[in-house]
């Protein structure tokens, strides 16, 4: 019978892909009373496994060191014991050292750059087992409301967003009408007409965007998700996508992604534009068509946390160059900022985003 000793700390990843790696059949787990709720989680994704848990002092090195000799002494003679060295403190840590020193037992310690080290020989190995988006959402006890992915979309919409792009680009009436309707509106109606600021008048429904200025059309866009691809900038969203699509390492992309409270599935907490998975780190992308505030960093600041854990990345991708404070903001946090200012004369400057995206799949956290 193949056993896992695992201690319980703040992160659930290193355990889970312990877990996985190894599949063992019966896992004990040695936490503190802060971190034992981590058990329901793992339990809940590993049906199949049989679960022992013990309560100790993270602290106190004697009482882990004498729990997990006791659990060793339990076990027949011919099974197989792997000790998890990562999570937990670092009294557990220095326990779990002790111990398999002594017993000759063998340990193992995951690294953020998706391998892991054997103990005792040192060894370092690539970690082979991937995971979903799912996977690293019911990490954090989270599910996904909603999300797209590429396939949702068609050719027409992808041709419509790059018009909506180079109308946005050429024209400042594009930013005029937008601003005017999102000031007006908390929800637009299917259909409409308005008249903006300068005289600009608009006509939407379900299939058209039409823009007239002086009683001439400047613009006029068809398609079955035009509404959404204008108003709501998913054209920006999609541009982006779509080249992401690109990408040899992306396993995974979804486009407006929602995610509702723990306690209200039905009130939606926050919303990821696009998220990359590579199957074994998340990328999260913010898409900027507009003007960028502090409170947009420090959602992405949030997100990351919540969702991805320490071992993600976040990435803001801008039409323009932000400010001097976002860019600070974002060096603070480790957010990669990507923006398309100055690349304007490139025949499709949204190419150099797969560099970008490389850079930060070989990345660690700080």
């Amino acid at each position: 019978m193949k056993h896992q000793i695992n201690f319980l700390g703040g992160q659930l990843l290193p355990i889970y892909i312990g877990i996985k790696e190894f599949m063992p059949d019966k896992i004990h787990f040695i936490a503190s009373n802060e971190s034992k709720e981590g058990i329901k989680t793992l339990k809940n994704i590993f049906p199949e496994i049989i679960f022992n848990e013990f309560i100790c002092d993270p602290f106190d090195f004697y009482s882990i060191k004498k729990r997990i000799q006791s659990i060793i002494e339990k076990l027949d003679a011919q099974d197989d014991i792997l000790i998890n060295l990562t999570g937990g403190t670092k009294i557990m840590l220095l326990a779990a050292q002790s111990i398999i020193s002594e017993f000759n037992l063998k340990g193992f310690y995951v690294n953020q750059d998706y391998s892991f080290i054997e103990v005792p020989s040192y060894d370092k190995k690539q970690i082979t087992s991937e995971l979903s988006i799912k996977d690293f959402f019911g990490l954090s006890g989270h599910k996904i409301f909603s999300a797209k992915t590429l396939s949702d979309f068609t050719e027409n919409d992808l041709r419509v967003s790059k018009q909506i792009a180079s109308f946005a680009a050429s024209n400042k009436i594009y930013s005029k009408v937008t601003d005017f309707l999102r000031k007006k509106y908390r929800v637009l109606p299917e259909k409409g007409t308005e008249t903006t600021t300068g005289n600009a008048v608009i006509n939407w429904d379900a299939n058209i965007v039409e823009i007239h200025s002086n009683n001439k059309s400047i613009a006029c866009f068809n398609g079955n998700n035009v509404r959404d691809l204008f108003f709501n900038a998913t054209w920006w969203e999609l541009i982006v996508a779509s080249e992401v699509g690109n990408w040899a390492k992306a396993k995974e992309i979804i486009l407006h992604c929602e995610l509702p409270f723990k306690t209200d599935n039905k009130t939606l907490k926050n919303e990821i534009d696009i998220l990359i998975n590579t199957g074994n780190k998340l990328i999260f992308v913010e898409c900027k068509s507009g003007n960028i505030k502090q409170e947009d960093i420090n959602k992405m600041k949030v997100i990351k946390q919540t969702y991805g854990g320490l071992i993600s990345k976040s990435l803001l991708v801008s039409r323009f160059i932000p400010s001097q404070s976002i860019m600070e903001k974002c060096k603070e946090l480790d957010i990669e900022v990507f923006y398309l200012y100055g690349l304007l004369g490139s025949s499709n400057p949204l190419v150099n985003i797969i560099k970008i995206l490389n850079n930060l799949e070989q990345k660690t956290s700080i």
